[in-house]
């Protein structure tokens, strides 16, 4: 990214990120009339061709010479150049070219992140169309108590870059207050602040308070927009009209003007990790991009990330602490339900009948007990189940085959109320089996319980109760997912029952009990991370409880109650769990003390893949000797050995040096380039949440 300089000659040559899977710019030609005028700079969106198409690229550097080896004649000119100003910003520029880096992605797909639907027409006036808010902004605190005015005055300093600060505040402690504070700070300095967030789900009401103590200074930011208000919204940002945004993680790369603080809300939360190609974490690349544009940069949690616990002992970053909840409310009475034992109980006293529905499996005694007391008190009740679906498989009694997914390899879900068997990978839908698709036997029995069977089985138990349920099939647009959260936060549903989507952020005083259905259901994968979601889901579910006057109540259901996970969560053991968690991931290599990566080989094909994997394999044998810090296993079957019709082969790389990994997977991706590989059959992840 060369700028202009009246000293240089005219820029004659241009590189271009385009939004393809490719690992470089492209030059073209500047038009000699623009070279004249120095009318292009970087950041400018420009329209070329490519092959027999045209498509949209941003310049991101300017030269007056060709690139070495290539004769001027051979290259093609720009066609158009689609805006009189750069739309993104130099250190959203650099902080794009940093990503496609670190990330080992191709400029131009991070590019295009940087340029939200409906940005092509940003020199046009787009229709102004959004919907009235269903959300009243909550009386804003007058006054901060001595934790906050602490952690405000962490943040604020002298307005100067410094290091990033962790604040660690439990569920209830009024971070959202300190924002507002430290946002108000930030724009009587002039500055610009963004504020990301984890979900859609948390806008409505962030956004309400926001725009409320900030008129007309708002934008959010997130895929839930369409195209045309999104482009509105990104253009006040460039312009100066909007001074605060508010949005999901590829918030990240909005064009801010002097950009004078970053809050990221929920620093732990995995939406921040992108799963498409570019694969970005939002929150790292929150810090780097303070870091370009001397913003000073917090990130909150009731239960921060282990790396960047991690990083707060060992003085990468400033630790600040909110123990205690806002007008010294108490943190809720947390109970463990050992479900085997209350099983076992059952089956004891039992007479001998025919077994009846699973409302008792799902639903433990003192559970029912519980939910029973908050309808007759008039109080509200949230219940998790972390799985969608009435049934997560169908299970053959004769053979033990499972319907499977015809293109991944995963079972299918059934949905009652749809009357369909899903995949909730790749979105493959088929009729419920009435018969063994292995042997044709008809003992085919759906297994498991999933948030609509519960809701069914809810209603059985309670039929005079007011019961909703939020997850992605009855969340059918944001405007309902609004609504639904509206109307239980106006006292208008007794029971609301839903994924984990409904497990954080959100603030309903009137909630007295939350009880959680199969609460130890994540420590069953097989992933590192396992024990580490667990904890900061119930951590952050059992938060809602209680915020209100009335005190609130937990109840963790679970079937492995002697679990580090659940009993920290349980006794509100932050530390404890970080103790337990961190000697496991010390001592098998895992982040935050090895740097991670993993990658892919992918081909409908399985022939091709197995050769891929095996020629990569041969490669790295090879360089072994090279990176003696840098440990590779495999090849072997990805954990979904095939999705989305295609066959999965994987490496994973631990190492003590990320520069050594980097290289490593610099030189992975050329070799696959050498070879010619398909773009698409090589997939990389740095520093990867889930294997």
């Amino acid at each position: 990214m060369t700028p202009t300089s009246a000293l240089s000659p005219p820029a004659a040559f241009a590189d271009v990120a385009l939004p393809v899977p490719m690992d470089r710019a492209f030059t073209y030609a500047v038009p000699a009339e623009l070279a004249e005028k120095d009318a292009l700079q970087p950041g400018v969106r420009v329209s070329v061709s490519w092959g027999r198409r045209r498509l949209t690229g941003v310049v991101i550097g300017l030269s007056a010479e060709p690139p070495a080896g290539i004769a001027a004649a051979q290259i093609k000119p720009i066609a158009a150049v689609l805006d009189a100003t750069p739309v993104i910003e130099d250190t959203v520029l650099e902080l794009v070219a940093w990503a496609a880096s670190y990330y080992q992605a191709p400029i131009g797909e991070v590019m295009r992140c940087a340029l939200p639907p409906g940005a092509a027409s940003a020199g046009q006036r787009a229709p102004r169309r959004q919907a009235a808010s269903l959300w009243h902004p909550r009386p804003r605190v007058e006054r901060l108590n001595s934790a906050q005015q602490r952690a405000l005055g962490e943040i604020v300093g002298d307005g100067s870059p410094a290091a990033p600060l962790l604040l660690h505040g439990v569920t209830g402690s009024g971070k959202t207050a300190v924002y507002l504070a430290a946002i108000e700070e930030t724009l009587a300095r002039g500055a610009a602040a963004l504020l990301l967030v984890p979900e859609i789900g948390l806008t409505p009401a962030l956004f309400a308070d926001f725009a409320a103590a900030f008129p007309e200074q708002v934008a959010v930011l997130h895929s839930g927009l369409g195209p045309a208000e999104r482009a509105r919204q990104w253009r006040r940002l460039r312009l100066g009209a909007a001074r605060v945004a508010i949005g999901t993680r590829s918030a990240v790369f909005a064009t801010l003007p002097k950009l004078g603080l970053i809050l990221v809300d929920e620093e732990h939360d995995a939406s921040f990790k992108q799963q498409e190609s570019p694969r970005y974490h939002a929150r790292d690349l929150a810090v780097m991009r303070a870091k370009l544009c001397g913003a000073r940069i917090v990130l909150g949690s009731a239960t921060p990330s282990l790396e960047s616990y991690t990083h707060a002992l060992a003085g990468k970053y400033r630790l600040a602490a909110m123990e205690e909840r806002v007008e010294r409310r108490p943190l809720p009475a947390i109970r463990i339900v050992d479900m085997g034992a209350e099983f076992r109980r059952r089956t004891a006293t039992a007479a001998p009948r025919r077994r009846g529905p699973a409302a008792a499996e799902l639903f433990s005694e003192e559970l029912r007990a519980a939910l029973a007391d908050r309808l007759q008190r008039r109080q509200q009740s949230l219940l998790l189940l972390n799985r969608r679906g009435f049934a997560p498989a169908a299970l053959c009694r004769s053979c033990g085959e499972t319907a499977q997914c015809r293109d991944c390899s995963l079972a299918l879900t059934y949905h009652k109320r749809a009357a369909q068997m899903l995949c909730h990978l790749c979105g493959y839908a088929a009729a419920p089996p009435a018969a063994c698709a292995q042997c044709g036997s008809e003992h085919v029995y759906f297994t498991g319980a999933g948030s609509e069977k519960a809701e069914e089985e809810l209603a059985a138990l309670f039929p005079q109760a007011r019961i909703a349920r939020l997850d992605r099939d009855t969340a059918r647009s944001r405007r309902h997912f609004e609504q639904v959260l509206a109307a239980f936060r106006a006292g208008e549903v007794d029971i609301l029952l839903g994924t984990q989507m409904i497990a954080k952020g959100h603030d309903v005083p009137g909630v007295t009990l939350v009880g959680v259905l199969q609460s130890d259901l994540g420590l069953a994968f097989p992933d590192f991370r396992a024990a580490e979601r667990t904890f900061q889901l119930l951590t952050q579910v059992s938060g809602r409880a209680g915020r209100g006057r009335e005190p609130g109540e937990v109840i963790l259901q679970a079937h492995h109650p002697e679990h580090y996970a659940v009993a920290a969560a349980a006794a509100a053991d932050f530390a404890g769990f970080y103790q337990r968690e961190a000697e496991f991931r010390r001592w098998l290599h895992y982040p935050p003390f090895a740097a991670l990566a993993w990658a892919q080989l992918r081909h409908a094909d399985y022939d091709r893949v197995l050769d891929y994997a095996a020629r990569c394999g041969q490669f790295l044998r090879q360089l072994a000797p090279r990176y003696p810090q840098t440990k590779v296993l495999g090849p072997a079957p990805a954990l979904l050995a095939r999705a989305k019709r295609e066959h999965r082969m994987q490496f994973l790389f631990k190492s003590a040096s990320r520069r050594e990994l980097h290289d490593l997977l610099g030189a992975l991706r050329s070799f696959a380039a050498a070879e010619k590989f398909p773009a698409t059959a090589l997939v990389l992840d740095v520093d990867p949440l889930s294997l």
